[in-house]
């Protein structure tokens, strides 16, 4: 196998003994190192670097902080004075991004301390995550933990659903928390009937674009409108497959138009199964055999008394 690197416009360049600490980094540590070579040549001094790669990195003020830490900690940079953000530097990022509050290594060494039971949900949180916590990680968790107040078993589901969603880094994690937040997920209970939701919905759209050929490619905003509204009025995936044959019988093939229909109408009548679906059918050809029948019947008997008449004339 052969690797090409793919320049584009530029070369970051970083100290051989980044190397050397791969394993112990976590993602703001790798994000915070790259960014700092990426961007420097866009601050001057550190009130203006720590704002910058906060919002260019996706990060809390705290997590470029500890990340800087570490790898000054590492021998990889040198840096002069403090690495806390200044007084300035966090209000004009909490006024940017209304971000939830950070903390410091000692405020979080001294929340493990006191709080056994912080220090067990991260124990559990580093099993979920399959890693060690880095100080940047430690914070991200109590950002979520403080600032949303959600329970120790809620944060271990979101973080679970994450990993298996392929998504597990924190800024995912914290955009997914505000976004529970904000939209009144706030409980374990809550959480638990809303991942279950999404996951039958998934698998639903997965039957409906195996049904009807769609297969991996976006669906049309026509397409995206029709399945929407039958999640909406949670018609089952079989009461659509009846619908959809239904559609190929009578010679409209994989019509969204006419299958909707279909399940509107259903939908109206109060049709939740397919047993229903299918006595309806059977109600709507009787029906219209009966109907046909009724026609033929008056049409031979109009034909009789036509024929009667003629003869009786014939007669005179």
């Amino acid at each position: 196998m052969k690797i090409t690197v793919k320049y584009s416009g530029g070369i970051i360049n970083l100290p051989d003994t980044v190397a050397l600490h791969l394993n112990e980094a976590g993602e703001a540590e790798m994000k915070v190192i790259i960014g700092i070579f990426a961007f420097s040549s866009h601050f001057n001094d550190f009130e203006m670097a720590l704002p910058l790669l906060a919002e260019r990195l996706d990060l809390t003020l705290n997590e470029v902080s500890g990340a800087l830490k570490f790898w000054q900690g590492a021998g990889v940079l040198s840096i002069e004075g403090a690495v806390e953000p200044t007084a300035s530097a966090v209000s004009a990022a909490s006024a940017k991004t209304n971000e939830a509050p950070s903390y410091t290594g000692e405020q979080i060494l001294r929340m493990v301390d006191k709080n056994p039971d912080f220090k067990m949900l991260a124990d559990c949180a580093m099993g979920v995550l399959g890693k060690d916590f880095t100080p940047t990680d430690f914070n991200s968790l109590l950002e979520i933990k403080e600032f949303y107040g959600f329970s120790d078993e809620y944060i271990l589901m979101l973080l679970q659903h994450c990993c298996e969603s392929d998504r597990a880094s924190w800024a995912y994690i914290r955009k997914t928390s505000k976004i529970l937040y904000d939209e009144g997920v706030d409980t374990y209970e809550k959480l638990e009937a809303h991942l279950a939701a999404r996951k039958n919905k998934r698998s639903f759209e997965y039957k409906i674009r195996k049904l009807f050929g769609v297969g991996y490619r976006e669906f049309t905003k026509r397409e995206r409108t029709y399945f929407d509204k039958w999640v909406e009025l949670k018609h089952s995936f079989d009461l659509v497959k009846r619908a959809y044959e239904i559609s190929i019988d009578n010679g409209k093939g994989t019509s969204w138009s006419y299958i909707g229909k279909i399940l509107e109408n259903w939908h109206t009548q109060g049709i939740k199964t397919v047993e229903d679906a299918e006595k309806s059918l059977a109600s709507y050809k009787s029906k219209t055999t009966m109907s046909s029948f009724d026609t033929d019947e008056f049409f031979e008997a109009a034909l009789k008394r036509s024929s009667e008449r003629i003869k009786e004339r014939s007669k005179e």
